[in-house]
């Protein structure tokens, strides 16, 4: 469940939590890793063609990192198609073309993409770590388990359920949700916006203000969650859905957040 709000639309969730969020209106830059030149990173500030970035570069294409696969040749990005926000793609010599990629291939690919998302996963510790300073619990750490474990769940809901919310019910994780449309979103706008709840919480008798939810707020700032992990998949209509996990989970009933 979740409540609606402007972004231009937003929902968040926490399993059955929810409740409602607003953020401003900054943009997630597109990622172009160079592999021709040790894997250079290009962050884009604005929607971009792709050709924009081939007629640069004559003797390279572009290929999408969610498109790659063992023992396929890359495909190549349309000239016409936009670079979207949040993606990453590759910049690959014209040589590598036609030949199918293998293994090793791909785990050079993994490492560059992974040197790259690094930020975001300082952002989203970042947002975390302030509000929970803010009421003096400890930082979190990064997870690279639970981040993986949300990029696959992220993908599944996008690729099978429409980008609708996650089942967390069953998780042995906590777990928070952001469903944005019209805008992308940095982690920095998806954590603001469930610190946002902050305002309905009352930490002297560990209650919601009446008609309201605060437990996505609860969870970012939950003194017994020690590591984080988070992931962000675009869809098809522009919208986006990030998840964060946490261990261990949060929101106990009957106990306080801090």
């Amino acid at each position: 469940m979740g409540g609606c709000a402007s972004f231009p639309k937003t929902k968040t969730s926490k399993g059955s939590s929810g409740g409602q969020v607003q953020a401003d209106c900054n943009k997630q830059e597109a990622k172009v890793i160079h592999m021709d030149m040790d894997g250079w990173v290009q962050e884009l500030k604005q929607p971009i063609q792709a050709k924009a970035i081939t007629s640069q570069n004559p003797n390279c294409f572009l290929c999408s990192s969610e498109s790659l696969s063992i023992g396929t040749c890359a495909p190549h990005v349309p000239d016409d198609e936009d670079l979207q926000p949040g993606h990453i793609y590759f910049l690959m010599p014209l040589s590598r073309a036609h030949q199918p990629l293998s293994l090793p291939d791909l785990c050079t690919f993994a490492i560059k993409a992974s040197s790259s998302l690094r930020a975001n996963a300082k952002e989203y510790l970042d947002g975390h770590n302030q509000a929970r300073a803010e009421v003096g619990v400890g930082p979190l750490s990064w997870s690279e388990q639970l981040a993986n474990a949300t990029s696959r769940l992220v993908r599944y809901q996008r690729n099978k359920m429409g980008c609708k919310f996650a089942n967390l019910s069953s998780s042995k994780y906590g777990g928070n949700q952001l469903w944005a449309s019209g805008q992308a979103v940095t982690p920095r706008m998806v954590v603001d916006s469930w610190v946002e709840e902050k305002k309905y919480y009352n930490h002297t008798d560990n209650s919601c203000l009446p008609d309201h939810r605060c437990g996505v707020y609860t969870q970012v700032v939950w003194k017994k969650s020690l590591q984080l992990g988070c992931a962000q998949a675009s869809c098809a209509d522009s919208s986006s859905l990030t998840i964060c996990f946490y261990d261990p989970p949060g929101n106990v009933i009957g106990e306080s957040p801090y």
